[in-house]
């Protein structure tokens, strides 16, 4: 099996990729930046911010403490790749130094992602300004995300990163039908735009079943100070629905973050009867439901219209990942599961894809030793997963 994942490992990254979910900055959102800004900008910072460079001991410990971390492994193998120097405590100062100056060169992030990441397209989820391109056009492919709509029940109340849905709207609206036509409006708009998929991550703020329909319901909340918390949830389920079939209705994939959230009621087998009241629609849903990646092998199984992105289930928990593309793959099939690296800082997405090419060359190791793939079919469904099945699905 070694020999099997070596050389599974090497035909993977011979691949240019199509990464599915990022959150890439603003050019200028680099400018200036050092080994700390990387490091508070990406997921080591949810274990632990960094000490200071100087502090040795310091440095030993946070590094001996978090040393088993998922996001923390992967980050620093991509930092050690990426600019020659291992983080230790003896290192940091002077990697901080080599940092600073590859971020001198204003395309120093790009490369990262192209030459690096080898990524030849990125569907970008960009807020508060959702559909940028970031001004390349030609890598980044926005995704839409429509949380602001579910914020917009009073007309001056933001969604969490301070977007307003009603200043997408064309008129004043005072019934549910025409909030809804108008959210209908400013997503074909957006898709006239250069959008390609729209993304809701709706379970940050509240859970994602959504069981009303009756826009009569939904409609107590609307321009409503008072509404009350059922009123809102009622709100935000007929404009998912809403979503649903105008995803299907333009074409354009639905991604759904899963999992990881708020926590309560966030788990994806909550969405099943969303899904079954839409079968034309294209569900692509975020993260497996991590930790709670049975309910996605159900979902998996229970409705063909529903795609499973891997991302950040190599980078959360990379013993995880790779039982869950055997899994998926064998309730699923070739064709329905993607990956995308789900990062801010390219250093994130460098060690993002190193998780992922390691994840995958051992899953597939794995089938062929268990008789389940030869060493041609484990290519053919690596090459799926990373680059075909996301140029069918969200037609790039």
């Amino acid at each position: 099996m070694a020999d099997r994942y070596a050389d599974l490992l090497a035909y993977i990254r011979s691949l240019r990729l199509v990464s599915t979910h990022n959150h890439h900055l603003n050019d200028e959102d680099y400018a200036g930046i050092g080994l700390r800004y990387v490091l508070e900008h990406s997921y080591v910072n949810w274990a632990e911010r960094p000490p200071q460079f100087d502090d040795r001991e310091a440095w030993r410990t946070y590094l001996l403490k978090n040393g088993t971390n998922s996001f923390f492994r992967w980050l620093l193998v991509a930092l050690e790749k990426i600019y020659g120097l291992p983080v230790r405590p003896d290192t940091v100062e002077a990697l901080d130094k080599i940092v600073t100056e590859a971020y001198k060169d204003p395309e120093h992030h790009l490369r990262l992602m192209t030459e690096h990441c080898r990524f030849d397209t990125v569907i970008n989820e960009r807020q508060p300004h959702p559909g940028d391109d970031l001004g390349h056009p030609a890598l980044f492919r926005p995704s839409f995300r429509c949380d602001c709509f579910f914020s917009g029940w009073l007309a001056d109340k933001p969604e969490p990163n301070g977007f307003f849905a009603r200043s997408l709207f064309s008129r004043e609206v005072t019934t549910m039908r025409q909030y809804l036509d108008e959210m209908r409006a400013a997503i074909a708009a957006k898709k006239a735009g250069g959008c390609i998929a729209l993304k809701v991550a709706i379970a940050y703020e509240r859970p994602i079943e959504f069981q009303n329909t009756d826009l009569a319901l939904a409609e107590r909340a609307l321009n409503n100070p008072d509404a009350t918390p059922a009123d809102v949830i009622a709100f935000g389920d007929v404009v998912m629905h809403e979503l649903a079939a105008i995803a299907a209705d333009l074409g354009l994939p639905l991604q759904i973050h899963t999992g990881s959230g708020q926590y309560e009621k966030t788990n994806p087998i909550g969405l099943l009867s969303l899904i079954q009241s839409h079968p034309q629609t294209k569900f692509h849903l975020l993260h497996g439901g991590f930790p709670w990646v049975d309910d996605t092998y159900a979902l998996l199984l229970a409705a063909p219209n529903v795609y499973s992105d891997t991302c950040w289930i190599p980078y959360l928990s990379t013993h995880t990942a790779k039982n869950y593309l055997i899994t998926a793959l064998e309730v699923a099939d070739t064709h329905r599961l993607t990956w995308g690296c789900d990062t801010w800082m390219p250093e994130d997405s460098v060690g993002a894809l190193f998780a992922m090419e390691h994840t995958l060359a051992r899953a597939l190791a794995d089938m062929i030793a268990d008789g389940a793939a030869t060493f041609s079919y484990a290519c053919y469904i690596a090459k799926r997963i990373l680059a075909d099945n996301a140029k069918e699905l969200f037609g790039v």
